[in-house]
């Protein structure tokens, strides 16, 4: 695990493990499954944004009151979602305790796929796509079968087939994930133009807030000019497009506070703030209290 710019990296699946304190390890560096139900109340409630060198996917088959930050509308309050993290993305959530689900891991090299032709096949890993899918009702069932299979597979003793086989089940999982992906693109790419131009903005939100905070920088992402997302933002939404930059730091801080350990200089600079001060002015302008007094409030009430 490194640090660098205020972001945790992981390098390795089992230095993410450890971190958390889930009592997992996986002996196969390239790929590992494994479910939510193996958190343990000693595990960590919350992680910081961070960064890791393997792929994520998830199957959440029930959420609790967990809170997933890889888009601006947050996915929360749902039942049944797929999520893409790829080493590009910067991560960080929130767990409760009845999350239930799949966690599968993996590194792009495990596949025979060079990495420009994985990139341009599986799309849902970009950090201009969507990297959530909710999955109705129809499609849980077989997408709940796939991952419990590819589970069972996984922690069966290892034959001289185990490897082929293992690869077989990543490949039906990333497949079908495509054939999801390519159902809610068609769904979104059937907004009107101003929707989906302000869904693209969320998800790249998402993805750069860290380190973009200007309507320029996500114009030039989006091929547009900063006036016609100014006002397309403003004309959908009612709110102008500075508003989901601010909204998104403030959720990832909120978080930080009420659930990490760092202290508020960390945690500034964590957020790529400037100094200490400058993030508590832009916390108390639209919280009305300082970063202090709102921590002291939340850790009260656990």
């Amino acid at each position: 695990m490194t640090n660098n710019s205020n972001i945790l990296h992981f390098k390795e699946m089992n230095d993410l493990y450890k971190h958390i304190d889930v009592p997992v390890q996986t002996t196969n560096p390239n790929l590992h499954i494994y479910r939510f139900s193996d958190f343990t109340e000693n595990s960590i409630k919350s992680i910081q944004p961070h960064t890791k060198d393997f792929y994520q996917v998830s199957f959440i088959r029930r959420f609790g009151n967990s809170t997933l930050n890889i888009n601006q509308q947050t996915v929360n309050e749902v039942n049944s979602v797929l999520y893409f993290i790829s080493p590009n993305h910067i991560y960080s959530w929130v767990r409760d305790q009845q999350i239930d689900g799949y966690i599968l891991n993996f590194k792009q090299d495990y596949l025979s796929l060079k990495p420009e032709a994985f990139q341009r096949q599986f799309l849902f890993f970009g950090l201009d796509k969507l990297n959530a899918i909710p999955i109705d009702k129809n499609g849980n069932e077989r997408v709940d079968a796939i991952f419990e299979e590819f589970y069972s597979e996984y922690h069966q003793p290892r034959s001289s087939f185990s490897e082929e086989i293992l690869k077989h089940y990543l490949q039906v999982v990333l497949y079908k994930c495509l054939d999801l992906y390519q159902k809610r693109e068609k769904t979104i790419n059937e907004l009107p133009n101003d929707q989906g131009l302000f869904v693209k903005y969320q998800n790249l939100i998402n993805n750069h807030y860290l380190s973009k905070r200007s309507i320029k920088e996500y114009a030039a992402l989006l091929n547009v000019t900063p006036n016609h997302l100014s006002e397309t933002i403003k004309r959908t939404t009612g709110k102008n497009a500075l508003h989901y930059i601010n909204q998104r730091l403030l959720l990832e801080a909120k978080n930080l506070l009420k659930f990490g350990n760092d202290d508020i200089k960390q945690i500034a600079y964590t957020l790529n703030f400037a100094s200490p001060s400058h993030f508590g002015k832009f916390f108390k302008k639209y919280i009305l209290k300082t970063p202090a007094t709102y921590r002291k409030e939340q850790q009260s009430e656990k």
